[in-house]
Formats: structure tokens, sequence, C-alpha cells
């Protein structure tokens, strides 16, 4: 039996002993890498799951390989990106490698780092997580359409990108587009003005899948309620597949129109809630290892019991920690810096480097910003692409975000009307560059100081 069969076979046991939570989040994106002398060794996407995996699941996975094995075997779990095995491989080959699929987004809008390989599954989003697998494998027929609602920061926008990355990977021609309803509105009215409304439904009704994000800001809107209807319309009876988020479910969705309401819940309609303790774990131990900084078992529970919000929240004060253990050149975050963390009166606190409880202005934090790279605010605010100005406006976005917590959508308001989607792109690649870039952090820091 081939390592990919023997270790599907031990998931499918794990499976049935583990509860879903801990299956999802621990066992799922492991994988039997090498298997000699009784010895297995099983890959991890990240130190926290080897860990968890080694102290609280090892006589779990065990038992189930023993089984399929028939003998007794050491287990040895290792990071993913630490494999290299050269052991009775005469030409140095490496005997597993994982590769990243390649994402098609130009056209399609997806955010490459919305994937499932990024997505942590729990009892929050399992059942949301199941049927977005099934809409994979029968895209348009399983459940269209497939209605994702829940409160902010929970993950809804995150699985419904993922869903577009997996079907332009199983199918690189499908036309697949994800979009805010409130790009929609904005481009209807953009083509009526421009009399170019023909090119405007042909750009969404030729469509394979549509991924809508916040569907709840077409409510109270008839003429885009009355087009978005018609397109839903001719894509559902094609057999495209359409997926739609919403902060709430529809029929509270006030303003909205009954017969859109009834083709929403005509599909399968699922909701997400914020994330229990071991997802708070994952998600922490990835963002941690995202950000570049190491954290113990401890602190990971520490800040999991202390951080009962959204995922969205978590990341921010994962952010922070990062930033203050970078500063002080901690190489590793330990349960007694975090625990700092959430001591206001400890002369060690890292609640002072947080500017989330002081007023802080927004317009403050953009006229700071605009000062520090020496530009116009009107220019930080404009439309220029140029490369400083868009470097400058993508961290002034970012600090909006993580230091006076306003969302998204007031972000891109407050920076020329840019849509929520703009903002998400902006914080997400400050924060991916911030692991990285040492100047980058100096001169985040240095803004932060200057507030």
């Amino acid at each position: 039996m081939d390592l990919d069969r023997l270790w599907k076979n031990t998931q499918e046991e794990l499976k049935i002993v583990l509860a879903p939570s801990v299956y999802q989040t621990f066992v799922v994106k492991t994988q039997l890498i090498a298997l000699q002398n009784d010895t297995a060794t099983i890959s991890c996407p990240n130190g926290y799951l080897v860990d968890m995996n080694q102290k609280r699941y090892l006589a779990f996975f065990k038992s189930a390989l023993d089984n399929q094995t028939k003998v007794s075997n050491n287990l040895q779990f290792i990071v993913q990106e630490a494999i290299k095995i050269e052991d009775s491989n005469p030409n140095n080959a490496p005997l597993f490698q994982y590769t990243a699929p390649v994402r098609h987004v130009s056209s399609s809008n997806l955010h490459p780092k919305y994937t499932f390989e990024n997505l942590i599954v729990g009892n929050s989003n399992n059942f949301a997580f199941a049927a977005a697998q099934g809409i994979i494998k029968n895209p348009g027929l399983s459940y269209n359409p497939f209605f994702i609602w829940g409160g902010v920061g929970v993950g809804k926008t995150h699985l419904m990108q993922a869903i577009g990355h997996e079907l332009l990977r199983n199918d690189p021609n499908l036309k697949v587009r994800y979009f805010p309803a409130e790009t929609f509105g904005n481009e209807l009215v953009s083509s009526l003005k421009s009399k170019t409304i023909a090119q405007f439904k042909d750009k969404y009704r030729n469509l394979d899948c549509i991924l809508v994000d916040d569907i709840q800001f077409i409510a109270g809107k008839d003429y885009t309620q009355e087009e978005f209807f018609h397109t839903f319309n001719t894509l559902h009876m094609a057999g495209k597949q359409v997926v739609l988020t919403s902060d709430r479910k529809p029929a509270d969705i006030k303003g909205l129109e009954d017969r859109l309401v009834s083709r929403f819940v005509g599909g399968l309609t699922v909701d997400i809630q914020p994330p229990d303790f071991e997802m708070r774990s994952a998600i922490i131990s990835q963002k941690a290892q995202e950000k570049g900084i190491n954290i113990t078992a401890e602190a990971v529970q520490y800040l999991a019991d202390h951080l009962q919000s959204n995922t969205r929240d978590i990341e921010g004060k994962v952010q922070e920690i990062a930033v203050k253990s970078m500063s002080q050149k901690f190489n590793t975050v330990t349960l007694d810096f975090v625990e700092g963390f959430f001591s206001p009166s400890s002369p060690n606190s890292l609640n002072t480097f947080s500017l989330s409880d002081t007023k802080l202005s927004p317009r403050h934090v953009i006229s700071v910003c605009a000062k520090f790279f020496n530009i116009k605010t009107s220019d930080l605010c404009g439309e220029s692409r140029k490369k400083d100005l868009v470097t400058a406006r993508h961290i002034t976005a970012y600090l909006l975000l993580t230091e006076v917590k306003i969302p998204l959508e007031e972000v891109g308001q407050l920076l020329g009307g840019r849509d929520h989607t703009s903002i998400m792109h902006a914080r997400d690649k400050v924060s991916s560059d911030f692991s990285t870039n040492p100047q980058l952090r100096t001169l985040i820091n240095q803004i932060i100081t200057s507030f």
C-alpha cells in the first residue's frame, strides 16, 4: 500500500474517533511522508500542530496507524516546510515537497491568501466547509445558491474565495468572479451614466460562478435589486454556481425584496459562528507563523482563553504581539510575555503599545501618515497610482484597521472611496511584509510613536 493510501485510511479511522473540530484542525492537514523501520514521519503545516499532536493526540495517531500497518510504529511529527529526507535516496531528491497550486486570480478578483490551505476549520464553520466541498465537486448542482451568513470577521469571505480558488484549480477555464455587492451596484450606476448597460449585463451574466460578498448592501436599492434579480435568474437557470455572503440570514435583511429572499433560501443557507477554543488556538498558531514569530504552546492556549472574539480581532492581537516581540528582540513569545499583554498593572504590559483603547482620530492618523511620507493628504486619499503614494496609502489603511480599529468600508471611504477588497489587499500586503521586512517594521513603529 502506498503512503498516500495508507495515510488516507488512517485519517478515516481518526475521523471516527475524534471530534469533528479536532479532526479538521489537527488531522486534515497532516501527511505521512515516510515509513521506514517502523518509524512514521508525519508532516504538519506549523510548529503548533506538531506540538499539539505530540502532546495531546499522539496515542490516537499511533493507534489508527498501527491498525492499518498491523505493527507497532514509532511516530515523529515535523513541520512541513522543513521536510527533506535524504536517507536511502542516492540522488538526494526530496521524497516529499509541498507545492502550492497555481492560482488564476487576475480576472477573478480572488485574493491569493484566501485558500483552503490557509483556512482553519472547527466547530463554528465545519458544516459550511463540508458544504463547500460539495460545491467544488458539483458546481451549480449540489448547493445552489450557497448563502453564508455570520458576524464580522468570522471567515465568510475567506471560505467563499477558497471555493473560487478550488474551482479554478480543478478547471482553469471556468469564468469565476468575486465581487462585493456594493461594487455591483456602483458599476451598474456607472454603466447607466455611460450608456453601456449591455456590456455590464454581459460581464456578469456570462460567468460560470459568481461570489458575491455582503449582499445586504443591495437592500433598499430598487434598481440594483432588479438587475441582480435578473442576473441571478440567468445564471441559476443555466446551472451556474452562485455563492453569497451576508452579516445576517436572508429573511432578516430589511429592504431586501421578497423575490430575492425566496431565491436566496432556495439553495443552502449556513451560518458561521465565532471560533471555539481549539479553533482559536489553531488560528493564533497559524497567524504567529505567518508573522515570523515563535510562540510556545502554553502561550497559544493562554491567548485562546483570552481572545474570545472573531478571527479578525484575533489576527489583530497576534499582530500587536508580533510587533512588540520583534521590537524587543524576543526570539520566542512565552506565557510570561503574553500574560503581560493582558495585565495593565504590569510594568511590562503590552497594552501600552496598543492604541485601540485611546480616542485616536482616523483623520489624525491620515494626517500623521501624510506628514511622515511628506505628501499632501489629498494625494494620499487621491487616485494616483504612483508607487510611493500606493505604499503610503497601504500603510495608512493598515494603521487605520489595526490601531483605530474601524471597519474596512469606513477605511475605504476615508482613503478616496475605495472598496473594502482594496483595503483588505492593502492590509494583507503590509501584514505579510511586516514579518520579513525589518525596515518596514521600524517605519511602522516610528509612525505609531508619532501618534
